[in-house]
C-alpha cells in the first residue's frame, strides 16, 4: 500500500520523468529535488550537481520530513515495494532451502464462522505437491502491499 497520494504520485511520476531521482524536506519545510543522491552535512541535505527548489508552502508530500535519515527515492513514491522490509526479511529465511522450487506467493482470502475476512499467505511450488500455507490473519495486517489472490513471483516481490 503506497503512503502517497494520487497527486504526489503524479508529481514525482513528473519529477522522474525529468531526470530528478531524490527528494529531501530541510528544516525550514521546504522541499528540494535532486538528480543525484544527497547526503546530510552538518544537518544540511546536499549533492553535487543541479538542485531545483521543490515547493514551500503547499501541503504536499508530508511523509516527507527533515528528521528522515535517508532521502526519499522518487521512484520508490511511483513504484512502492510490495513487501516492507520486515516481511521481505521473513520470507526470504522461510525459502532459501527451497527458493529455486517456488512458482508463486499469494495471499489468499479465507471466510470464517463469522464471516470476518481472513486470509493467509500460500506458496506454489513448480513440481506442485506439497505447496505451504502459512498461519492466518486478518486482512490489511500484514503484507498489505500485496493484493489478494494475484500470483506473485519471488522477482516481483524482491526476493
Amino acid at each position: 500500500m503506497n503512503k502517497y497520494n494520487e497527486i504526489e504520485i503524479k508529481t514525482a511520476k513528473n519529477m522522474l520523468e525529468s531526470g530528478f531521482n531524490w527528494i529531501v524536506r530541510n528544516e525550514a519545510g521546504t522541499l528540494f529535488v535532486y538528480y543525484e543522491k544527497p547526503s546530510k552535512v552538518d544537518g544540511i541535505w546536499w549533492a553535487p550537481g543541479p538542485v531545483t527548489y521543490a515547493c514551500e508552502f503547499v501541503p504536499i508530500f508530508q511523509n516527507i520530513r527533515f528528521g528522515d535519515k535517508e532521502p526519499v527515492s522518487l521512484e520508490a513514491i511511483v513504484h512502492p515495494p510490495i513487501l516492507d522490509d520486515t516481511e521481505k526479511q521473513y520470507l526470504s529465511a522461510v525459502i532459501k532451502p527451497f527458493r529455486d522450487r517456488v512458482k508463486y506467493i499469494k495471499i489468499t482470502t479465507l471466510y470464517d464462522a463469522c464471516e470476518c475476512l481472513d486470509c493467509f499467505l500460500y506458496i506454489r511450488f513448480n513440481d506442485g505437491n506439497y505447496d505451504m500455507n502459512f498461519p492466518v490473519f486478518h486482512v490489511g495486517n500484514m503484507y498489505k502491499g500485496m493484493e489478494l489472490d494475484h500470483e506473485y513471483t519471488l522477482e516481483e516481490l524482491g526476493l
